[in-house]
């Protein structure tokens, strides 16, 4: 039988994510855990290429990336990985065992996303829930404390525990505060985690999230009820072409 590693490369990816999923915390022992973390490492340099091709294709059309805030700040829109990215993945897996590989591999290898900006003849792209995925913060002074806080205050609160509620390691703004709109809270990874694949919220995959965002040319979204218009025809095609399915 093939493993689930030679399965993805040859282009069975959903149905191996079907299969690892299945797998729930079993996946991480023998003789699963090696094949598996394969398939995560694959996943992520399959994503780290997609982003690096959409910035690219982007910054081809004079996108410019902006921080969510009243001065539309320019920031980067994609920040690669630091050396301390290993030792945030490590302490991660070590505090909320059992951790999403897929998670860790996008910390190890794929970097810092931000694709909120201004998209010369788009004007609401910040409308279309752009692109962001932010888990080391390595600009920012990194990740790491802000995570302890906001741990240390759910270990705190017993009313969330109790209600079922888990941790959620937060990564994005919400589409709202995306475009500097007062909204919800910001999206996260649910954990301790099922098994493989991170779970964003009760019903989504991290996976299957960040497909439909590179379908859509790192645009999914639409608030039409705060302006937002359709982009030029084919643009969000012509970003998304040829880009690997996760």
């Amino acid at each position: 039988m093939a493993s689930f590693h030679a399965r993805y490369v040859s282009g069975d990816v959903d149905d191996v994510w079907r299969d690892l999923r299945g797998l729930g915390l079993r996946v991480f022992d023998a003789p699963y855990r090696e094949d598996a973390e394969a398939v995560a490492r694959e996943f992520a340099d399959r994503a780290r290429r997609n982003v690096e091709t959409l910035v690219e294709r982007l910054q081809a059309q004079g996108f410019r990336a902006e921080r969510n805030d009243d001065e539309g700040t320019p920031c980067r829109a994609h920040v690669p990985p630091s050396p301390d990215a290993a030792a945030l993945a490590d302490w991660l897996e070590a505090t909320f065992a059992p951790f999403p590989m897929t998670v860790s591999a996008w910390i190890r290898q794929v970097g810092d996303v931000w694709l909120v900006g201004d998209l010369p003849g788009w004007k609401t792209s910040v409308l279309a829930d752009p692109l962001v995925v932010q888990l080391e913060w390595a600009e920012q002074g990194g990740s790491r404390s802000y995570y302890e806080a906001e741990y240390s205050a759910y270990l705190e609160d017993t009313m969330r525990q109790d209600a079922g509620i888990a941790f959620q390691l937060d990564y994005a703004p919400d589409e709202l505060h995306k475009a500097n709109i007062s909204g919800d809270a910001p999206y996260g990874i649910d954990l301790p985690g099922p098994g493989i694949d991170g779970k964003v919220g009760p019903a989504i995959w991290f996976v299957d999230d960040l497909n439909t965002a590179f379908a859509a040319g790192g645009f999914p979204g639409a608030l039409w009820e705060a302006g937002f218009q359709e982009p030029p025809t084919g643009l969000r095609e012509s970003l998304a072409a040829d880009l690997f399915r996760l």
